[in-house]
């Protein structure tokens, strides 16, 4: 039985919400009992002298008139009342039909120009159907009609704004040019969302196959934190988005590689390093065909392959030890989408984080420091006494312990129970025995859940801080643990003798020094042997070097000015190869791939599902929300003046 109900309420709800864009004001017409009962406790009988009984046959005549049903059959005003009512109410619930494009409307168009848009459509790129469509709706605007146009793929672009240029829209639609990235809507999605906030008839339109990877990542900005009223406003936000979804595309035969990745052996055992590649057929047919892996263009292996439509299949690769170098995997089938049937992995050696130490060589907090940093397979550790240390700016991170020096080197700096000559920067007197009172959680230093409110010191400085420091561990009085950090230059101190303390022997002393090195430019340098195409490539430039020049897949060459004191960040990585990076002499290749299964299954999809709203893909002329409202507001109107005419003239009463 409950079952039973909660299908009809189901039922009941998507009937409304199929014609309302607001059924809850629809309850209002619980009113009309009330103007019924109202209408019963205004009745007054009039009274009426009988001079004789012949007249009582009238009179019961007329108490029958006045029976409850008789009398409101025969009241003309209270019928019409009740009919302002339910008009009042329906435009309140705002009904509408789905009906095509009228003149003087405002359209966002959000293009797709992902990867999947280079499907090979008989012959021509899907991109080239996505722009077909665009230019169709532009050329049949008419007179009052404005187009915003907005492209995406892993990130939104705004080509064109509102406006009713026609040839500018045209030549921004024929400039759209396919990525090598994934489909990411969002950020299209809330261009058109921001732009509606001031534009109430704002109609957005997506071109797209529907191969998107983060529809449910679409969440309005100003809904609440809690995420059960984040669902229910998704729900209330895709009933009253108005948008369109154009299809574009039939083609569904490829096959791809989705995953490659390197395996390392486990910690503590010998053996080969293994291959992991997986590959997914989209296709409706059967897939058998083989895998060739390769080393700087030597074929290594070759493996054969057969998937079931809709599969994955995985091959594993066993890897002898090759050196540093690009490692190809390419799949030995044409189909309608290629970008997926080659990826790379770029092999070479983690990068190492030159670190010196400027410490007395037999002090115990150097000891604690040797002993926290060596071990790291990342540190190329350098120790020097502070009479012989002179400044270099060949390591990435200097460690001063109990000396500051008179000029201060590039690279991250960290200084332990001494502070730098900085303007604002100084020390009062000595705290003793500071209890630790607050920490900086967000600060990059305190990752990982770093706590060290257990530890004992001693004593400490009293450090006074200038007002563009930022305190990152606090006591009564200051900073313990400060960043100092200037223009693009990481700087931190410790405000006590670590050897004055039990930090060395907490958890929390080893975990600090992780996220030390962490904050240096060169451990920015990412490890990964595979980038996802559209994310940006981290340069770390050297102190003689003040370009680069990157060569890209398709042998193209861009300029990038380097900062020998951060890293710098190269974007343009929307194509899928090997990219190579010239610092002077010394080059550097980083592999950037698509494996994407989303974008591997070509097949366009018949709806997009927003939330907990789904939006049917048209063919065709598209259609717009167009709401009733007005209409019925007119004619709650007429109803009005035809009662106050009636009550007037006293008719039909």
């Amino acid at each position: 039985m409950n079952a039973m109900w909660t299908n009809f309420v189901t039922s009941v709800d998507k009937a409304l919400n199929a014609a309302f864009l607001a059924p809850p004001f629809l309850w209002l017409l619980s009113l009309i009992p009330i103007i019924i009962l109202l209408y019963f406790l205004k009745l007054r009988r009039t009274p009426v002298v009988i001079s004789s009984t012949l007249l009582w046959m009238k009179s019961l005549q007329d108490i029958t008139a006045n029976a409850p049903f008789q009398r409101l059959r025969r009241n003309l005003l209270l019928l019409l009342q009740i009919l302002v009512l339910l008009l009042a109410v329906l435009a309140l619930a705002r009904p509408f039909v789905k009906a095509e494009g009228s003149a003087g409307r405002n359209l966002c168009l959000l293009v797709d120009r992902s990867a999947s848009m280079k499907t090979n459509e008989n012959g021509r790129p899907r991109m080239d159907l996505a722009k077909q469509e665009a230019l169709r709706i532009v050329d049949e605007m008419q007179r009052g009609d404005k187009v915003m146009l907005v492209s995406f793929a892993d990130k939104a672009d705004v080509l064109c704004e509102l406006t009713d240029d026609r040839p500018r829209l045209r030549a921004a639609i024929e400039d759209i040019q396919p990525t090598d990235t994934q489909t990411k809507v969002r950020d299209a999605y809330f261009v058109a969302y921001s732009l509606q906030l001031t534009t109430r008839d704002l109609h957005s339109v997506i071109i797209s196959d529907g191969d998107i990877s983060d529809l449910d990542e679409i969440v309005p900005r100003n809904f609440g934190p809690v995420r059960q009223v984040s669902e229910q406003s998704t729900e209330a936000r895709a009933r009253f988005y108005d948008l369109s979804f154009v299809k574009v595309g039939s083609s569904v035969k490829n096959a791809g590689i989705v995953v490659f990745s390197l395996r390392e052996p486990s910690e503590g055992t010998t053996g080969d390093r293994q291959v992991l590649v997986l590959v997914h057929n989209a296709d409706t047919e059967p897939l058998s065909t083989t895998v060739t892996l390769s080393f700087e263009d030597t074929t290594l292996a070759v493996e054969e392959v057969s998937v079931e439509p809709g599969q994955d299949a995985e091959l594993v690769f066993r890897l002898p030890e090759i050196g540093e170098g690009i490692l190809k995997a390419e799949l030995d089938h044409q189909d309608d989408f290629p970008t997926d049937n080659v990826a790379w992995l770029s092999l070479h050696p983690a990068a190492k984080i030159r670190t010196l130490v400027v410490a007395e060589p037999t002090a115990t907090g150097t000891y604690f420091l040797q002993r926290v940093l060596t071990p790291d397979p990342r540190v190329e550790l350098s120790t020097i006494a502070p009479a012989s240390y002179s400044n270099s700016d060949d390591y990435d991170l200097t460690i001063f312990y109990g000396f500051a020096p008179e000029q201060l080197p590039a690279g991250t700096l960290l200084f332990i129970n001494t502070l730098p000559k900085l303007e604002g920067l100084g020390s009062e007197s000595a705290i003793e025995g500071p209890p630790i009172l607050s920490l900086d959680a967000e600060h990059p230093l305190l990752r990982f859940n770093v706590n060290p409110s257990n530890v004992s010191i001693r004593s400490a400085m009293k450090v006074v801080l200038p007002d563009w420091a930022r305190p990152v561990v606090s006591t009564t009085s200051g900073a313990l643990i400060g960043d100092i950090s200037r223009g693009a230059q990481h700087m931190a101190f410790i405000g006590f003798d670590i050897a004055e303390s039990d930090w060395p022997l907490n958890l929390s002393f080893p975990l600090f020094f992780q996220n030390v090195l962490a904050w240096t430019t060169r451990a920015a340098l990412s490890a990964d042997v595979s980038i996802p195409a559209g994310k940006p490539l981290t340069l770390v430039g050297e102190p003689d070097v003040a370009n680069a020049t990157i060569t890209l897949p398709d042998a193209s060459k861009e300029q990038v000015a380097l900062d020998p004191m951060r890293p710098v960040y190269f974007s343009n990585t929307n194509q899928i190869g090997i990219y190579t990076v010239a610092y002077g002499e010394r080059k550097e290749r980083f592999a950037v791939n698509l494996l994407d299964k989303v974008e591997s299954s070509i097949g366009p999809s018949d709806k997009l599902a927003i939330g907990q709203g789904e939006f049917e893909a048209e063919r065709g002329r598209i259609r717009q929300n167009r709401e009733l409202w007005r209409y019925l507001l007119a004619g709650a109107l007429c109803v009005i003046a035809l009662e106050w005419w009636l009550f007037s003239r006293r008719a039909w009463m």
